[in-house]
């Protein structure tokens, strides 16, 4: 294994104990008794860890990394995302920088839609499936899929393909994003924003669509026997059509993503 420290630098601890370990051995056999715990997933972030590594150890003879050069201008995309089954529809329509990572598309997505982000949450492309921490920001060692933190969007997003991002896997708030249309580069970096949307986001823990909906039914019947321990939890005046865009732009704006 190569000695370079730049090498070395690129990889996560636990990668460069994998290559480390594997270099010794010689084998991924070996390497898994002597690493029992190590899992499928570990091998492919190590891999892709090292092929980067490799990358920054071959850009210059002497293995150095060299120097940033200024960035170019950044494109984004306008996503729709629309709550799976929800009649009439729940969406949101918003834009996005092109850099940015899986991991921030979530949070744009939770903040636009109005989700407190409190339970796990997955992205399907292409087939694949991209994962990240926790709520609690712990790592999720038994989630299967990619690492969501190493992917931007224009890595994975074509124009007017459609992708899956569930949210709560017990409630399974399930979203459709569609890439309305690609835009194209300017003077100025993207602004991340949400441009349009419609209804209230349904509530967290309430069973899912059809729970939300039973307890809109709820909130209207005033004789109804959970009517009164429903508005102490959501409050008498639940308005599910409002939307409110401009308190989704300031949380945006203030997050500078």
């Amino acid at each position: 294994m190569a000695k370079n420290k730049d090498f070395i630098d690129a990889l996560s601890d636990r990668s460069l104990l994998i290559l480390t370990l594997y270099e010794k051995l010689g084998s991924i056999e070996a390497l898994r008794e002597a690493l029992p715990e190590i899992t499928d997933k570990d091998l492919t972030k190590c891999t892709r860890e090292a092929e980067k590594a490799m990358k920054i150890y071959n850009a210059t003879e002497d293995g150095k990394v060299p120097k940033k050069k200024a960035s170019k201008s950044v494109g984004a995309y306008q996503l729709k995302i629309a709550l799976r089954g929800s009649k009439p529809p729940i969406w949101r329509r918003v834009i996005v920088p092109e850099d940015i990572t899986l991991a921030k598309l979530h949070v744009v997505i939770q903040v636009a839609m109005g989700w407190d982000d409190g339970h796990l949450h997955e992205f399907t492309i292409d087939g694949t499936a991209y994962s990240g921490t926790a709520p609690d920001g712990s790592m999720l060692e038994d989630m299967d899929g990619e690492d969501e933190t190493e992917y931007q969007l224009r890595e994975v997003l074509r124009e007017k393909m459609k992708f899956e991002y569930l949210y709560d896997f017990g409630d399974s708030w399930e979203h459709v994003i569609t890439v309305e249309k690609i835009i194209p580069s300017g003077d100025k970096r993207p602004v991340t924003a949400c441009t349009a949307g419609k209804l209230h986001c349904p509530l967290e823990d309430c069973g899912g669509l059809w729970g939300y909906y039973e307890k809109l039914k709820i909130i209207t019947d005033k004789k109804h026997p959970e009517h009164a321990a429903l508005a102490q939890w959501i409050g008498e005046n639940f308005d599910s059509e409002a939307f409110d865009i401009q308190a989704v732009n300031k949380t945006l704006a203030a997050m500078k993503l």
